[in-house]
């Protein structure tokens, strides 16, 4: 669904397509795509959905606005948590080794040379398997490249080299810049 003021959603309840209540918005984010620009939002998991579906993690669930069926008083959505899940439950590669989704979300994401990037909040599945990772990108990064502060950029998993208590990539903030400049015309 095309959502036109992402701000309009924060504090709304969300239910599955399914009708169970799941949540409310929390937090939006601007997503990276620019032939159809959307966003991301952070659903708050209430007791039922949080311990059923995420073994109690407090972490944010990430959504993007095609996910949304309808937005009114509450915000209803085209997925079932079942669907939601498949991909919260993944792992992906991390340098030689894979890590859980679930632990990623929400870890500070470092270039090559410890320069801080912003912070892994959300992701892209295609063809059943996650083929981006948004990067919310740190408030002086947008200030200086000129963004909003609540801008997400896309980064392949296999960027990764390190994920522990951070995660680190095998580029620098430089490349980035004009990685992120090539592709997604910012």
């Amino acid at each position: 669904m095309k959502i036109w003021n992402s701000n309009e959603l924060i504090g709304k309840e969300v239910f599955d397509a399914t009708g169970n209540a799941i949540g409310w918005v929390d937090k939006t984010w601007n997503s990276w795509n620019e032939d159809y620009p959307g966003y991301f939002f952070g659903i708050k998991m209430n007791d039922f959905a949080r311990n059923t579906y995420f073994r109690g993690a407090n972490k944010l669930f990430p959504v993007y606005n095609d996910y949304i069926r309808t937005v009114g008083n509450t915000v209803t959505l085209t997925k079932t948590m079942d669907d939601l899940t498949r991909y919260w439950n993944k792992t992906i590669p991390c340098g030689p080794t894979t890590c859980p989704v679930e632990e990623l979300i929400e870890m500070t994401v470092y270039d090559k040379f410890h320069s801080r990037v912003g912070t892994f909040t959300t992701w892209v599945e295609s063809n059943g398997q996650i083929s981006n990772l948004g990067i919310l990108l740190d408030p002086y990064i947008c200030e200086t490249w000129h963004l909003p502060y609540n801008t997400t950029f896309p980064i392949e998993p296999t960027h990764i080299t390190t994920a522990k208590n951070t995660i680190t990539l095998d580029q620098a903030l430089h490349e980035l810049k004009e990685y992120w400049q090539k592709t997604r015309k910012y």
